[in-house]
């Protein structure tokens, strides 16, 4: 920060010795009938507020319903973002500006300047991302819930999805990328602990190539990489809970507020770590009568109670006001949903720019290749067959090769267009249908494995493999004790 204001002669710091010093002339300049042109100056940007006999330099608020904004000294810069870097969970420049400019007015380099020197953060850093061809749009509040688990076995993961569906409601979707069999199993647990429930499966859908989704696994990894570190333990049961709230109460930048505002229409309460009351003034407070002390001496607790009975306007209950209190905090909590979706969708847009200015248009008849999994290929194999497009629907395209038809159907972002038209659709043998993996053992005569899903030596004929003359395939098959590998 030195080598900055020195790169910046125009601006200084507020030094423990300025502020003292305009909290001074603030107090001169209100004791003193004539004031002078600094005079008028500082008392337009500046006021003094007294808590615990000590004296705090503020900003001037606009109006009666601003926070109260502290001006942070030089010296005590580091303490007061350390302590705000480690509630957000190491978070970025967003969420750590997010987080402090409803209290305290530090400069957006100081933040800057002290997550570059964080080495958690720095460590966490990942590769460049995806693009997404169809991004999610529709998880409006980005609210996420975090319960450990010892096993994926179907009975404890849908136990502990009925903590949740028990808490906030049951989807009418359970999306996952397991396979229809695992979702399967799950649900029918969960009808069979609560046959009220009626939930069907979603559609295939690969989840890691949603950025949305892909992008929270890893903050939620890194989060509680960093928490554990910070508290010096390896319990990440405990920790998993901590990060849940760290990421709902922080600012999310594409919904523009936190998802814990967005689902229940209000910022989280940290006890007094969310007060107007200075972290040091927090810090010795004991009692709820020291509590009580401070805050007599600067709020007016004369607020005039209207005792004129009304009827809502909304759910027609008896009220005192036009607008009950749980009328106000539903429609609190729909306009910030509401915001929400709309940050989502102009975010979906700008993403959807992005992937179409890279990834080229396909259609029908075009010559493409498609990439094939490491999983569905051996050192041997080729990393990309050639194919061609025979029809597509909903941004999704069928595809074959002169071999026959490949089971399933493609997006644009495992395809390249090909240097040329080695094949075209009138080739392609449409009566026959093969998976990807028998594809490319097709198309490059096959290394002489097979999968198999045996558990033994694999030395009888009972086992495909065996029987066939074939070599397992290493990738498929983990059992130690195969012979036939």
């Amino acid at each position: 920060m030195e080598k900055y204001y020195l790169d910046k002669p125009g601006k200084k710091p507020y030094t423990s010795e300025k502020i003292e010093s305009i909290i001074m002339e603030i107090n001169d300049a209100k004791s003193t009938g004539a004031k002078k042109r600094r005079d008028y100056y500082i008392l337009q940007k500046y006021d003094v507020l007294t808590v615990a006999e000590k004296k705090y330099l503020i900003h001037k608020k606009k109006e009666d319903k601003e926070d109260i904004m502290y001006i942070v000294a030089y010296e005590d810069l580091f303490e007061k973002l350390s302590t705000y870097h480690i509630r957000t969970g190491h978070g970025g420049i967003g969420k750590m500006r997010a987080v402090l400019s409803n209290k305290y007015s530090i400069p957006r380099p100081a933040i800057e300047t002290f997550l570059s020197i964080c080495a958690t953060c720095n460590s966490k850093k990942g590769v460049n991302r995806k693009l997404v061809i169809k991004p999610i749009i529709n998880h409006h509040t980005k609210f996420i819930s975090l319960l450990p688990l010892e096993s994926k076995r179907a009975v404890e993961v849908a136990s502990n999805l009925l903590t949740v569906f028990l808490t906030f409601g049951a989807p009418k979707i359970l999306q996952c990328d397991n396979g229809r069999e695992f979702v399967n199993s799950i649900i029918n647990e969960i009808k069979e602990l609560w046959p009220e429930c009626i939930i069907v499966h979603g559609r295939p859908r690969h989840l890691q190539s949603q950025g949305s989704i892909e992008r929270s696994n890893q903050d939620v990894e890194n989060m509680l990489r960093a928490w554990m570190k910070d508290n010096k333990t390896k319990k990440c049961s405990i920790g998993l809970k901590f990060v849940q709230f760290q990421k709902n109460s922080s600012h999310h930048r594409i919904i523009g507020r936190s998802p814990y505002k967005a689902l229940f229409g209000c910022d989280p309460k940290v006890g007094l770590s969310t007060s107007n009351l200075p972290l040091e003034v927090i810090k010795k407070l004991t009692a709820e009568e020291d509590l009580e002390e401070i805050y007599s001496k600067y709020e007016n607790e004369n607020i005039e109670q209207s005792i004129l009975v009304k009827y809502c306007k909304m759910c027609k209950n008896e009220s005192t006001e036009d607008v009950c209190d749980l009328c106000k905090t539903n429609n609190a909590i729909h306009e910030e949903r509401k915001a929400g979706h709309k940050g989502q969708e102009k975010a979906a847009e700008k993403m959807l720019q992005v992937s179409n200015a890279v990834i080229p248009e396909f259609k029908i008849n075009d010559c493409i290749t498609i990439s094939v999994p490491k999983v569905d290929r051996g050192p041997s194999d080729p990393a990309r067959v050639i194919a061609v497009i025979i029809e597509e629907k909903n941004e999704m395209y069928k595809i074959g090769t002169t071999h026959g038809l490949i089971k399933g159907w493609f997006n644009s972002r495992s395809m390249q267009h090909a240097t040329a038209n080695f094949i075209l659709a009138e080739q392609v043998d449409k009566q026959k249908e093969l998976t990807l993996c028998e594809t490319v053992q097709v198309v490059s005569g096959g290394q002489g494995f097979l999968s198999c899903s045996c558990k033994s030596a694999c030395q009888t004929k009972r086992y495909v493999c065996f029987k066939g003359g074939l070599k397992c395939n290493s990738r498929r098959h983990n059992s130690f004790s195969c012979s036939n590998k």
